[in-house]
């Protein structure tokens, strides 16, 4: 992609004041050297000019190694730049667009152009998801003695979308009701003994389950997984707002942009899991807009993830109980209601209550501090919640043989590990 010339700005000030010490002196007594100085004046004008003309004329190319990448992986930037018109040193600064506001220096080197292309290449990585724009090169040239100053700026908007990292899953708790025509079923278990879709670790499974030969060959116990002989339509609701119970709003505020990312990121590994099986999906983000994407095929999980990666959450948006509130008549007996959110009290007990009578399960995710990334060893952590997020927690214990079930997530849990004692409850 050619980068265009988008403006060309200069500092000749001290090059003003050397010509007109020049000028005054000229007037005031004419001689050699006088004369002279008046000529080295002139010769510097020529000097800028030729030089304005040069960078105005350069041919800037950049190419980007993807569109698309996720959180943490690297990506190849490759700029060329010649100059048509010679030889001339300058120093390049490539900018990027990470968010509304903030841009920084991508990179900043010196470079001797020439007629044949200069190769640049950068490789960075994004810590966080969203839309990063590669907007300006900088070109800045600086006389040797500081007499005149360019700046030329090169333009081509250029967007990369950063994607959440994807992080399995092993299990993950949603309820099956509606029989799948044409599978073998027991009533209890939901799954086809003659399918078998792969394994995963023991865990306090039925003897039966357990395949004897990949675990005498990996040294551990491993179990057969089943293709299930029932499904349903999980609704996930991603609420990235901040919500309006909450107190002490500028210091929530900070908290909800990491947990914006870790949100994002615990979302997408479920929409994974369940694009695997046979469910239908909708998911509802809740942020500075309300988007809702509705699918049924494997691949759909894709654009939801991309949807994911370009909503941004808001302290004062939509609330999260108004639109569960607003969803309530597209549930079914055979649906399963996934809630991931940062703040709640119990004052969205009701709505709870209410969808939870149209559908088979209903789980609340409560995550402000994030969770622990399952490659990393649990730590001792020192959090305090809010008494009404822990409020909320203890009178749904009360709900929880109904199906009505909320986890506080701490941050040195892994999602696996919370998933896993949610499915002890029967």
């Amino acid at each position: 992609m050619r980068l265009k010339l988008n403006s060309l700005t200069s500092n000749v000030q001290p090059l003003i004041l050397l010509s007109a010490t020049a000028v005054v002196w000229l007037v005031l007594d004419v001689m050699v050297f006088s004369v002279l100085f008046g000529v080295v004046c002139l010769f510097l004008w020529l000097n800028y000019l030729n030089v304005k003309r040069n960078i105005s004329k350069l041919e800037v190319y950049r190419r980007c190694s993807t569109e698309r990448v996720f959180v943490g992986d690297e990506v190849w930037i490759h700029h060329s730049i010649h100059s048509p018109e010679g030889r001339i040193l300058v120093t390049l600064m490539g900018q990027i667009q990470v968010g509304r506001s903030l841009t920084y220096n991508l990179f900043e080197k010196n470079v001797t152009l020439n007629t044949e292309p200069v190769t640049l290449d950068v490789r960075t990585s994004f810590p966080t998801k969203g839309k990063k724009v590669l907007c300006d090169l900088v070109c800045y040239y600086e006389h040797p003695f500081e007499l005149f100053r360019i700046w030329a700026k090169f333009n081509a908007p250029q967007e990369i979308l950063v994607l959440p990292r994807l992080m399995p899953l092993e299990f993950f708790p949603a309820r099956l009701r509606e029989p799948i025509p044409g599978r073998r079923s027991d009533f209890k278990l939901f799954e086809d003994p003659l399918r078998i879709r792969g394994l995963r670790a023991y865990s306090n499974d039925p003897i039966k389950k357990i395949h004897w030969k990949a675990s005498a060959k990996f040294g551990k116990l491993l179990v057969k997984e089943y293709e299930p002989t029932a499904a349903s339509k999980t609704f996930v609701f991603v609420d990235l707002n901040m919500s309006k119970e909450i107190f002490a709003k500028n210091v929530w505020a900070q908290i909800r942009i990491n947990y914006e990312e870790e949100v994002v990121h615990a979302a997408t590994a479920i929409l994974y899991w369940l694009s695997q099986s046979n469910d239908a999906m909708n998911v509802t983000v809740v942020g500075k807009q309300v988007l809702e994407m509705d699918w049924a095929s494997k691949d759909g999980w894709v654009r939801a993830v991309e949807m994911l990666a370009l909503a941004e959450g808001d302290e004062d948006g939509p609330q999260l109980t108004d639109v569960l509130f607003s969803q309530i008549p597209k549930l079914t007996f055979s649906s399963t209601v996934v809630v991931l959110s940062m703040f709640l009290t119990d004052s969205i007990l009701p709505v709870l209550l209410k969808a939870k009578a149209r559908c088979a399960r209903l789980m609340v995710f409560l995550l402000p501090y994030g969770f622990r990334d399952p490659r990393y060893r649990p730590t001792r952590t020192y959090e305090m919640y809010p008494l009404d997020m822990v409020k909320l927690h203890e009178k749904a214990k009360l709900l929880e043989q109904e199906q009505v079930i909320v986890r506080i997530v701490k941050p040195n849990q892994t999602l696996q590990e919370v998933f896993y004692e949610i499915d002890k409850i029967h």
